[in-house]
């Protein structure tokens, strides 16, 4: 019998039953019949009469949270398309549960099983009806503000679907960012890139799979990236002054609001304190009178966000999305797969971030920019290490990527 994992109710019962969360029942394998109409128990399928039940399997994150759920008797591992890690260890893993799957083998490599009850409604609302059961797979979202669940379909054409379920306020935010971010980029009729098409539903957001027939990941920047970051800064470059970029007045506040927050007891003290600092000294020096490049961003450009084909590049989840001093994605995909891939020293992570201006493509849009290199990489800096900060400094708890950050932070800040 599995044991009841360590959960998080809420958001199990805003997953299952958005519309009457509040009222469901979470039973553990020895809990007695719910009073309750709707209810999610574990373990053993126990008999409640009256009641209507789709079973699920799920997976596990390593501390003990459900991390992918499907129906119970899936020998296709449908989950798997809410992965797109890249590397060794990512390939293995998804070897490892397609094997396991394909051979009737699944109950070895779940965590457990849990069962949704219900009388007088369907869970997950209409989203069942527009796609049959067996496909359908769900990922129970990240820890923190901005947590949303997400859910694979298959329509009658057999297209898939990702639908996002915002979980908080903030994330209600970042779904509706998309949506517009995704109409703006669809009125660029981008060659080299391709982004899904997005429909709204209910206040979530439908997003359409982007993932090639031929896909592949790379944690290194190559010409398919480049052409399709130097296509999207063509189409959408502008210059103005540099505090009248939004990017800038987003630094300034969060610059701002980490002089006044507590630090973190999981973090270093002094490591914390010294990161600030430099933040407000590399901001102070700078001339916000200045101009400076901005372009479309995606705002959180990583391998992880994106598919690779023999030409194009796919990529999606484009909540982050805003207007950003140009060469930030660019920026941003070296620095996070430096620290959390590769896990390299900065002064590694740095080299590469100096190589990227040699690239022909870039090279050509910076011989007609007014931003130098450096003021760039200064801004992305100031920018992506104050917003990031500011949030772990406001979580309860912090998972070790965010201290090897800190680190390559605190050596990049040292630097500029």
């Amino acid at each position: 019998m599995s044991s009841l994992p360590l959960i998080d109710k809420e958001v199990l019962a805003k997953i299952f039953f958005p519309r009457h969360s509040g009222q469901v029942a979470i039973l553990a394998p020895t809990d007695e019949r719910p009073v309750a109409d709707a209810a999610i128990a574990f373990g053993k399928k126990p008999e409640l009469t009256g009641f209507h039940c789709h079973s699920f399997g799920y997976i596990n994150n390593p501390d003990g949270t459900v991390r992918w759920l499907y129906p119970l008797g899936n020998r296709s591992a449908p989950f798997l398309r809410l992965y797109s890690g890249a590397g060794l260890r990512s390939d293995a893993l998804k070897t490892g549960f397609k094997a396991a799957f394909s051979v009737g083998l699944e109950s070895w490599v779940r965590s457990g099983t849990l069962h949704v009850f219900f009388k007088n409604e369907m869970p997950l609302g209409g989203m069942l009806g527009m796609s049959r059961l067996e496909q359908l797979a769900i990922f129970t979202g990240t820890r923190g503000e901005n947590r949303k669940a997400v859910f694979l379909l298959k329509n009658e054409k057999g297209n898939h679907w990702f639908c996002k379920l915002p979980l908080t306020e903030a994330a209600q935010a970042l779904v509706a960012n998309e949506h517009e971010a995704l109409a703006s980029i669809a009125d660029l009729n981008l060659q080299k890139m391709v982004v899904p098409v997005a429909k709204a539903f209910g206040n979530g957001l439908m997003v359409s799979d982007v993932k090639p027939g031929k896909a592949r990941s790379s944690n290194d920047l190559l010409p398919q990236h480049f052409d399709a970051l130097a296509e999207l800064y063509s189409l959408s470059l502008e210059t103005q002054t540099l505090a009248g970029t939004y990017c800038w007045q987003e630094i300034v506040q969060h610059i701002n609001e980490l002089a006044g927050q507590p630090i973190h007891h999981e973090f270093h003290f002094e490591r914390v304190q010294r990161v600030v600092a430099n933040l407000q000294g590399l901001m102070d020096k700078l001339d916000s009178s200045q101009l400076v490049s901005t372009t479309l961003a995606h705002g959180d450009f990583t391998p992880w966000n994106m598919y690779l084909s023999h030409e194009k590049l796919h990529v999606f989840d484009w909540e982050l999305s805003t207007r950003l001093p140009l060469l930030y994605d660019a920026f941003h995909f070296v620095f996070q797969t430096g620290v959390l891939v590769k896990k390299l020293p900065y002064s590694a992570i740095h080299s590469a971030i100096i190589s990227i201006k040699n690239n022909p493509s870039i090279r050509a849009i910076l011989e007609h920019e007014p931003t130098s290199f450096e003021l760039l990489y200064q801004l992305y800096l100031l920018r992506n290490i104050s917003y990031y900060l500011l949030k772990y400094l406001r979580q309860e708890a912090l998972h070790a990527q965010a201290h090897w950050q800190l680190a390559a932070w605190d050596a990049a800040l040292e630097l500029h």
